[in-house]
């Protein structure tokens, strides 16, 4: 009798509670990731001035090493800028290649610890980029890093119920946020992208309510362009690539 009424507690959780639980669960994942560089540029005149830069947005931890998938565009500004017009002084160039070269990455976590980071991999197309962790501090803090297992992606359906995870601006102290919503389409070509009303940013991981990451809301990237539409990123495209990055 006791274990029947433990399973109908259990079974009569609310989407808002199931909700509510996966923020409390996932939250040490959730990263504040702060980024200087400056964007080199080829021009068909002078290089155009190069400014450092300040960025600022969401990472995810996805692995036990530390290691950080963001949205590219959020930290790389020299995206999409080829064939760009610019004007120095009274002349006007051409942009023929641009890249950004990081001096400074920060990475702020919800237990206070602060470490430093390094890009090991960008993919412009995807809009992915991962960034880890100084792994020497990291051992002399003693970090455990808390990770989103992107191995247990889960493929969703137009109108299943999802929750997409975030962290506030600083004004509210970064504290981690969520926003439930549903997947209103999926789109497969070369890649597989959810669109949904709970990825409302970049970098924001997107779940079902039992917990299985959909995937990572990025900017969709067309013809080496950032359209500035928002969709979320397969977790098993993602998990590919990241692959790719060694320990």
């Amino acid at each position: 009798m006791a274990l029947s009424l433990v399973t109908s507690i259990a079974s009569a959780q609310t989407p808002e509670q199931k909700a509510r639980d996966l923020m409390e669960k996932f939250k040490p994942t959730l990263v504040v990731v702060t980024v200087k560089g400056k964007i080199i540029t080829k021009t068909s005149g002078n290089p155009l001035p190069a400014k450092e830069q300040q960025r600022r947005t969401l990472g995810i931890t996805m692995r036990d090493d530390g290691l950080i998938c963001v949205s590219n565009t959020a930290i790389d500004a020299a995206v999409g800028l080829e064939g760009q017009k610019a004007q120095i002084d009274t002349t006007v160039v051409t942009i023929q290649a641009a890249k950004t070269e990081f001096t400074d990455i920060e990475l702020s976590y919800g237990d206070q610890s602060v470490l430093k980071g390094k890009v090991v991999h960008q993919d412009r197309d995807a809009d992915i980029a991962f960034i880890l962790p100084d792994q020497a501090s990291a051992r002399v803090l003693n970090k455990k890093f808390d990770m989103v297992d992107l191995k247990q992606f889960i493929p969703a359906e137009p109108a299943d119920q999802v929750v997409g995870l975030s962290r506030s601006s600083s004004v509210f102290g970064y504290m981690p946020t969520l926003v439930m919503g549903r997947i209103t389409g999926v789109y497969k070509k070369d890649r597989t992208y959810y669109v949904n009303t709970a990825g409302n940013s970049q970098g924001m991981p997107i779940f079902t309510l039992d917990g299985r990451p959909i995937g990572i809301t990025v900017v969709r990237v067309v013809d080496g362009r950032p359209t500035g539409i928002l969709a979320t990123l397969s977790a098993g495209s993602i998990q590919i690539m990241s692959s790719m990055v060694g320990r």
